[in-house]
Formats: structure tokens, sequence, C-alpha cells
């Protein structure tokens, strides 16, 4: 696990690192507040903060607070306290603050390595839940509701807008799969479309059913269509055998790139609508929005002349 320590006191920090470290831990220690929470604001990743309620800088009342709030970003993050005997009221302060379990000095090795047995299996277990409420049960991907918080954290960090583009797509006729070869085949199918979309990014959702969404960073609309077609030919050129029987599969795309105050909503709305052209076309194809709008736009233009032609 990943633990940052925050100590005061040198002989103490000295000697929880070294048991730590026995353990095979990585320890992060600091005997300032500030200095370890801004640590813990920029390293990923960490698992366990054990922190003195005494320290400079920042209190570590303040550290389990806001170490409670940051967790609820970062989902899986386990805060124990320490405080001397005499504390007990700070130590009370420290739980409501947001600490998950405390240690009192003079510390037990003993003690404190069964705190830690139970923070890994906490972890563990936040972990779990985490994956389970993020992803897709059958693909492993982000579902719908995690896509779109770290959809609308991408674009937030995003310099420049138009780093960022959509791509959807779907499985065509997946319904004569599940008809012609059963529900079993049909998951196998949607299964074997996520594994070979992952690699081409890794936020990409099952948002329902057969249909997909991924999200690129640094790609120009052109360069994202070409990843899109990538997709398209090896998913049509990769056959599913299931229960000895082989299924070719072939799937429609619509690619969409950001524009300066866009939303989430909006990029993949355009990306839909593009979508929507390529199954309207014949499927097995990709459209991209600037060539749907030039293509709906002659189309009008084509029914405008016509009705002016039948009045003459």
């Amino acid at each position: 696990m990943k633990i940052v320590l925050v100590e005061a006191n040198s002989v103490d920090r000295r000697a929880i690192k070294s048991m730590l470290e026995e353990r095979r831990e990585t320890v992060f220690s600091f005997s300032n507040g500030q200095e370890a929470w801004s640590f813990i604001q920029d390293t990923p990743g960490i698992d366990v903060i054990i922190t003195s309620l005494n320290v400079q800088g920042m209190s570590g009342l303040e550290i389990c607070w806001n170490s409670r709030i940051l967790a609820e970003q970062r989902k899986a993050m386990y805060v124990i306290a320490i405080s001397k005997q005499e504390e007990s009221d700070m130590l009370v302060e420290a739980l409501d603050s947001g600490a998950d379990d405390y240690l009192q000095k003079p510390l037990h090795e003993e003690t404190m390595l069964a705190r830690l047995r139970v923070a890994e299996r906490m972890i563990r277990l936040q972990k779990q839940l985490v994956q389970l409420a993020n992803h897709d049960s059958m693909t492993g991907l982000f579902n719908r509701r995690a896509f779109f918080e770290k959809a609308n954290q991408r674009l937030n960090q995003c310099v420049g807008c138009k780093t960022l583009s959509a791509i959807m797509f779907d499985i065509d006729h997946f319904k004569r799969v599940n008809d012609n070869f059963g529900h079993d085949a049909g998951d196998e199918v949607i299964k074997t479309v996520a594994k070979i979309s992952s690699l081409e990014g890794n936020l990409l959702c099952r948002l329902g059913g057969e249909e997909f969404a991924l999200i690129l960073e640094n790609h120009s609309l052109l360069s994202a269509a070409r990843v899109a077609e990538r997709l398209r030919a090896t998913i049509e050129q990769t056959p599913i055998v299931v229960n000895g029987h082989k299924i070719q599969i072939t799937s429609s795309f619509g690619v969409a790139i950001c524009h300066k105050g866009d939303s989430i909503d909006d990029l993949l709305k355009r990306s839909d609508v593009a979508l929507y052209h390529s199954k309207h076309n014949g499927r097995n194809r990709v459209s991209i929005e600037r060539l749907v709008v030039q293509s709906q736009n002659e189309t009008d233009a084509s029914q405008i002349h016509a009705r002016q032609k039948s009045r003459a």
C-alpha cells in the first residue's frame, strides 16, 4: 500500500516508518502537515494516511477532514489518527472529522500492524465496490454514470476544447444475432467489441445494449475518424465463434469534435447524429459531423429546388 505518515516527533516518525517498511509498504513521511497535504493532493493512489493530531502547518484534524473530502473523489482512502492518551477529546473530534481509526501513544507494533490489516481489508472492499458502481458488469467498461463523470473531468482539464473528440458506435443488426444464435452469443459479441475498442482508448463506455462511446484526447476530427475507421475494419474482420457458430458482425460510427462552449452532452449529441447518418446510409461506415451537416444541407437544397421546380 502507499502510506503517508505525518508525525512531528522525529523519533516516533522513524520508528513508525521502519515498522511499515518491514511490511514492504511504500511510506512517504512528513513532519509538517501542510507539506504532507500538498503531497497527498498531488499524488494519486494514496491508500492510507496516518497522521498525528499535533503537527505544524496543518493540524491533524484538518488533514482528517480534508482527506475525507478528497476520498469522495478518489473513492478509496483510509485515515488513521494518532493521539496521546490524554488527548481523548481530540481523538473523538478526529473520528467525527473523518478519521476511520485511531492509535494512541505509546504505540505498540502489534496493535499498529493489526490496524493496518483492517485498513487493507477495507480498502480492498472499497475498491471492489467502486468497481461495481462504475463499471458495466458484462464488459468491464465504464458505465454511463462513471463515463459522464470522467468525460466532464477531461473536458474541464482540456487546454483548448478542440483537443477532445467523441466516437459513438453500435453493432449493426444486433437483434438478429440474439434471434438467430441466442443471448449467449449476443453477450459474446458485445464483449468482443468491447475488447477490440478498449485498445484505442481508456475512456470507453458501454452506454447500454449494443451502443458504445469513446472519448479521445489530442485528436483532430480526421484523426478521430481514422481511429473509428480502424475500429470498424477490425470489428468487421474479427470472426466470433460461439457454440460452433461463426458470427460475422459490422458496426456503424459517428465522430464529432468539441467546439468552444460545448458540454459533453453537446459533443455526444453531434456524434450521435453522425452515427444515425451512418445507419441511415447503409451501416458499416464512419460518418463525421461536418460531412453530415454538409450532406444534410445538400439534401435540403435539393428538396427546395425540387419544390420550386414543381411550382413553376
